[in-house]
């Protein structure tokens, strides 16, 4: 009873001494924690521990093991409180030694400086070297790692390589130069595996944890393991080092260098996914897992010189010129004069006011709710097969929801855009180098420089390595990447493998921007000109009036005869500024430009910008667009006729 009272007369009391007790004891606990492990660093140090492999053997177990640690002070803890701070000391303690017994490569670098991090990456790629004999790995070696006492390494006795190795010496310009090197090695398919297998990718990971906030190195790290990704059979490892919590952070980097290559590797690692991207194809959507099925495949090719990464772009800001009209008119195939109600916007200084931002402005002008915008992408000519849209309605004009109008620059619309306006559908971008001139320096290792068949071939085989053929294809194509796109579409329709020819048959459209059917006059070399120049095998395909080209395109003609698929040109009508002879040249004019079939439009662009809208308002991505949800709503109703 008396506890009882003493407890309601004062509750208060009691609560607030239970509570200061807890805290202090938390907090007493918690001093205890820091003080053991302040000790335990102090008394054991893992680069001492490294270095024990050569006294410790293997077979010897962890409880033979008599470690005496003398603390700075002493505890006055007895029961089972000491023994609990005992444990921990020991716990970590035998953590270490296990490291150190272990020789476990993933801690390996923990502890070293620069210049042991330098000799590690050096060593590193000589025993890459060693293994592959990749001449490009052995020239590099020669020309940066070279010292005075080493000259023996020098390739051809070249004096310059040990005065170049003199000026390249630091850390922050060795390693960059050494992942590119690892980059050319792992981009050669039978190389791809050379750095897990000699144990490289905790080395990888300990230069990451060193430059987390270089861009430039990223890149090259993830292009790195984006190539070794092939090879489903590295998922232990790249789990071990933790490359795959790095990976999926790396999804989500805005710089798309970094986010889409990262995307490819998660997928190829993915042991339930079917689909393998190999190293000419990214995967540009979706770029995370997903269990929603996609109804459709995107394809797009780019150009010579072009890539994922540049072809796909948004045009520069400055050259965007917006347009307010009326429905007053109807648009007919063959009228485009609209007429101006209200007024024209001159885009003049996108980088401080976006559509969204001039629509606010002058709103209180437009006198009519039914008003719809176009950009300055409207064709110049069609021919009468031509349909809309040649401007976007008021009711699509979301501008709440519009990444393309926010003031933010895409790196590639077909990601960033047609997944958002799109749903469902899956987007591959296709990649390959190319050259102008023969005298670009060739990897040993590497083919030759292949022509148009073959390239063709190897991009069909990497295309069914990744699913396509089992579901509708549509083709996005500029330049060269046409003229790839039509040899594969008539190489599948005449093979006799089934998966190949799907590709083919699963084609429901294909679109041109500025392919040279008929080859251009800029291929066009003299005899004495080609022996200065000594043009690559892709420019001397693309001459104009070449047999091949034109052998290729009547056999389209004939496939699109008995595959019908829809067909959309984009031909350029401006010359385009080659910088480095400073002269305008119309690269692709339309009469090789024009394929003789389908939808044609002549558009106000270059042919660096032909490709390139200037926002979700442009009339070559509403084409686009538009034609993608009709083959949807196409393929959607056909099951059920």
């Amino acid at each position: 009873m008396f506890l009882h009272s003493l407890w309601k007369d004062n509750k208060s009391l009691v609560k607030y001494l239970s509570v200061a007790v807890v805290g202090a004891s938390t907090a007493c606990f918690y001093y205890q924690i820091n003080r053991t492990r302040e000790i335990l660093e102090n008394t054991l140090d893992i680069s001492v521990l490294q270095n024990m492999d050569h006294y410790i053997s293997r077979e010897e177990t962890l409880e033979e093991e008599i470690i005496e640690i003398h603390p700075h002070f002493k505890y006055k803890k007895s029961g089972l409180l000491q023994w609990f701070l005992n444990h921990l000391k020991f716990a970590h303690a035998r953590r270490l030694l296990a490291v150190a017994k272990d020789n476990d490569q993933y801690f390996r670098y923990h502890n070293y400086n620069k210049d042991e991090l330098i000799n590690a990456m050096r060593d590193f790629l000589i025993s890459i070297f060693e293994k592959s004999q990749h001449k490009c790995m052995g020239y590099f070696l020669s020309k940066v790692f070279v010292y005075e006492h080493d000259s023996g390494h020098i390739v051809d006795n070249d004096s310059s390589a040990l005065e170049l190795s003199n000026f390249i010496q630091t850390e922050k310009e060795v390693l960059p130069m050494c992942l590119e090197s690892l980059l050319h090695h792992c981009s050669i398919e039978q190389y791809s595996t050379d750095i897990a297998d000699l144990n490289g990718l905790p080395l990888l990971m300990e230069i990451y944890k060193r430059y987390p906030d270089n861009v430039n190195v990223i890149v090259k790290l993830c292009q790195i393991l984006s190539y070794m990704s092939y090879n489903k059979n590295l998922l232990e490892p790249f789990c071990k080092s933790g490359w795959i919590g790095v990976l999926s952070s790396w999804i989500n980097h805005e710089d798309i260098h970094i986010s889409v290559p990262a995307a490819r590797a998660l997928a190829n690692l993915d042991n339930d996914n079917v689909a393998q991207y190999p190293s000419n194809l990214y995967i540009l959507h979706p770029i995370n897992r997903t269990k929603k099925p996609q109804d459709m495949d995107v394809i797009f090719v780019h150009g010579l010189l072009g890539g994922v990464f540049f072809t796909w772009r948004q045009r520069n800001k400055n050259q965007a010129e917006v347009e307010v009209i009326s429905k007053k008119k109807k648009l007919g195939k063959n009228d485009l004069q609209l007429e101006i109600q209200a007024l024209t916007v001159k885009n003049l200084d996108l980088e401080r006011k976006t559509t969204r931002e001039y629509f606010q402005d002058i709103k209180d002008k437009i006198v009519t709710d039914e008003y719809e915008i176009v950009c300055n992408d409207l064709p110049l000519n069609c021919n009468k097969d031509c349909t809309g849209p040649f401007t976007c309605p008021r009711n699509e004009l979301n501008f709440d929801n519009n990444l393309a109008d926010d003031g933010s620059y895409t790196y590639c619309w077909p990601k960033d855009w047609l997944a958002q306006d799109c749903k469902n559908i899956r987007v591959i971008g296709i990649n390959y180098n190319t050259s102008l001139s023969m005298w670009a320096p060739l990897c040993p290792s590497a083919k030759k420089k292949l022509t148009l068949n073959e390239r063709s071939d190897m991009i069909a085989r990497k295309l069914l390595d990744c699913d396509i053929g089992k579901r509708p294809i549509v083709w996005i194509t500029h330049s060269m990447g046409g003229l790839i796109a039509k040899n594969i579409l008539c190489k599948a329709f005449h093979s006799n493998d089934s998966a190949l020819k799907n590709i083919c048959l699963q084609t429901k459209a294909i679109v041109f921007y500025s392919t040279p059917h008929y080859g251009s006059k800029m291929a066009n070399l003299n005899h004495a000109v080609s022996l200065v120049l000594w043009p690559s095998v892709e420019v001397q395909e693309l001459r104009e009036n070449s047999p091949q080209l034109k052998s290729i395109h009547e056999d389209f003609l004939r496939v699109v005869q008995e595959i019908p698929m829809k067909v959309v040109t984009f031909v350029e009508t401006k010359s385009t500024i080659v910088t480095a002879m400073k002269f305008n040249v119309l690269l692709v004019e339309p009469k090789s430009g024009n394929p003789g079939i389908g939808e044609y439009f002549e558009i106000p662009q270059d042919h660096l910008g032909i490709c390139k809208p200037q926002n979700k308002f442009s009339f070559m991505y509403q084409k686009v667009l538009h034609l993608l949800r009709e083959v949807k709503e196409k393929e959607d109703v056909s099951p059920s006729e």
